[in-house]
């Protein structure tokens, strides 16, 4: 059941009118039979896995001993392998059921905490399976954790007219962000990067450039109307973007994009990775080649790697996605280990990190490296990779002719040129909307109603249907 969808809708005033209905026992209840619903709605039959998983985990870790905890591990990253690696281990028939990556990090995240003796096992099965099955953030996150979500979720909610209205907001915004902005740019990167070798350098800037408008108006998108409609509930979800695009470094970046999944690769990767025993040894054995280095530096080595090509292999099997991995801790790595260093230089030349000129330039130095590493990402094949970066370093000129190209993705004459305004002007808008949240986080709350019926007028003329699957459904 899509989130952009009549059938959602009905879902959602239905649940909606059961939940605050119900009284203050059973409430919880009926959004755990909701959240059951909806997840029956995508494939029946795939609902026994994630019972598999929610019992497994739930009856283990109520005595959260090591081989308990192995054991929990063992089953969910078992479930997960077989089912989202199926076809590279020769199965062409399965596929993965729903939310099966996002649903294992919680159950693992939530092993992890229990193991470690950070939350107190659940006593109540149901209000776990909850935990794991709440609709909103079963598909793509974001990745809640027990602690934060299980009080919200089995506690009683009155009907609050104010967040009806303040969730309906978000959920516009949300499918304003989908439908019309990553809808619009979807066709132009799709049509370049299916045949890059064709194409002259600035076009494939253009379709780079686009494609991180899509990434970030779709995941977002999707995190604005799942949050919209958790807060119709009464539940807040943990946000998971804080405008990444205006980022001065890539591990800022990282810190402001999708960060449930991140905090989850620091919580329960990075930092026991960092203070584990072999990686000391590890970083004493690389203090004889680097004598001059941090230990502390040394030890950040191997788990930044290990951590970023888990990351690459989440997303999917693919070269360019391990690929991907690779590139970012290679930046990651660079960024740690030169850090001091840069410090010292920028002291010295009086650099005046506050200076506008040296911010704008430090967030498009980061779009750069963000962008060389969603090439990598975006490429359906490693040759191509390859085409994109030399056309875009061999063949790019800006002229008369190049700009005609460059909108020939779109079609021609006045439609290619009417179709690159149209997305230039709702991306400059998007732009200008995210700028002002930068500065101010409580700009555009007030007048919702108006800003509210001008963004469905501009759906209603541009939005692009017919395309309600998110990017993240995927993985």
């Amino acid at each position: 059941m899509s989130l952009i969808s009549f059938p959602f809708f009905i879902f959602m005033c239905c649940l909606l009118a059961a939940y605050y209905k119900a009284g203050e026992k059973h409430q919880w209840k009926i959004l755990l039979i909701g959240s059951a619903f909806f997840y029956l709605c995508s494939n029946p039959l795939y609902i026994i896995f994630i019972i598999i998983s929610i019992v497994s985990t739930w009856y283990l870790m109520r005595n959260p001993v090591r081989k308990n905890f192995m054991l929990t591990i063992a089953i969910n990253l078992g479930l997960l392998i077989i089912f989202k690696y199926s076809v590279n281990l020769g199965v062409h028939d399965l596929i993965a059921p729903l939310g099966i990556s996002f649903y294992t990090f919680m159950t693992l995240g939530y092993a992890h905490d229990c193991y470690d003796r950070k939350i107190k096992p659940s006593d109540n099965l149901w209000h776990y399976a909850l935990f794991i099955s709440y609709f909103p953030q079963l598909t793509q996150g974001p990745i809640g954790t027990y602690q934060d979500m299980q009080d919200q979720l089995t506690a009683y909610h009155p009907f609050d007219l104010q967040k009806i209205k303040t969730g309906a907001y978000r959920i516009i915004i949300g499918v304003f962000k989908k439908m019309v902005i990553a809808g619009r740019v979807a066709f132009y990167i799709d049509t370049v990067y299916s045949s890059p070798k064709g194409y002259g350098g600035l076009t494939l800037i253009v379709a780079t450039l686009f494609y991180l408008v899509e990434m970030y108006a779709d995941f977002s998108g999707y995190m604005d109307i799942v949050c919209g409609v958790s807060e119709m509930l009464g539940i807040r979800l943990k946000e998971n973007f804080r405008r990444p695009y205006f980022s001065k470094s890539i591990p800022e970046y990282w810190r402001r994009w999708h960060i449930s999944l991140n905090e989850w690769f620091n919580t329960h990767l990075f930092m026991p990775s960092v203070t584990t025993k072999w990686n000391k040894k590890v970083a004493n054995i690389l203090s004889r080649f680097f004598p001059k280095a941090k230990k502390g530096t040394l030890r950040l080595i191997v788990p930044t790697i290990i951590v970023w090509i888990i990351t690459g292999v989440w997303h999917g099997a693919q070269a360019s996605y391990l690929g991907w991995g690779i590139y970012f801790a290679f930046i990651m790595l660079v960024s740690f280990c030169t850090q001091s260093g840069v410090k010292k230089f920028n002291a010295k030349i009086h650099w005046n990190p506050e200076n506008i000129f040296v911010k704008i330039f430090q967030v498009v130095r980061t779009l750069v490296f963000l962008s060389f590493g969603e090439i990598i990402y975006r490429s359906e094949r490693f040759s191509d990779t390859i085409a994109i970066f030399k056309n875009i370093f061999t063949d790019t000129r800006i002229n008369g002719a190049e700009i005609a190209a460059a909108m020939t993705p779109f079609g021609n004459g006045n439609q290619a040129a009417a179709s690159m305004i149209i997305i230039v002007i709702l991306v400059t808008a998007q732009f200008i909307v995210e700028l002002m949240k930068e500065k101010d986080e409580k700009a555009f709350t007030g007048h919702r109603y108006i800003y509210a019926f001008a963004m469905l007028v501009v759906i209603a003329l541009f939005g692009v249907a017919g395309k309600s699957n998110f990017m993240y459904q995927a993985f």
